[in-house]
């Protein structure tokens, strides 16, 4: 990064992505394991793979999407239009990777969801982390 960049970064960014957002994929793979063994126990070893694929899926998209957060505000063209873009295409990757993984590799939908939903639930939990450390 250079220098204007690293100025135009808010306090709790260092480097790639911010505190918070790595704070969020640790709870995130940290979740994975009940997920899994929940996968495990309901449908067997494919739910369970598929629960870790999809939670895996959940973790890099999470990851690339705090970077382009912090890339995208630290530059100094904010233009719309090349993060739509942006956006657009991952959203675009990920779909055709989550077909791949039902249609192709005939993972389990119901574990690759679970696994997807690892995110959604490390957030409320992060948050809640955070106040009970500020109380």
């Amino acid at each position: 990064m250079h220098a204007a960049a690293l100025k135009a970064l808010p306090p709790p960014v260092s480097g790639i992505v911010p505190i918070g957002a790595r704070r969020i994929a640790f709870v995130a793979a940290l979740l994975m394991v009940p997920a899994t063994i929940a996968g495990y126990s309901i449908g067997g070893s494919l739910t369970a793979a598929s629960v870790v694929f999809g939670g895996a899926t959940a973790l890099v998209n999470f990851w690339f999407l705090a970077r382009l957060v912090v890339v995208t505000t630290s530059s100094e063209d904010l233009s719309t239009g090349k993060l739509v873009f942006k956006l657009m295409g991952k959203l675009a990757a990920l779909g055709v990777l989550i077909a791949l993984a039902i249609f192709a590799m005939q993972l389990d939908a119901f574990g690759l969801l679970l696994g997807l939903g690892v995110v959604f639930a490390a957030v409320p939990l992060n948050l809640f982390t955070n106040w009970l450390a500020a109380r």
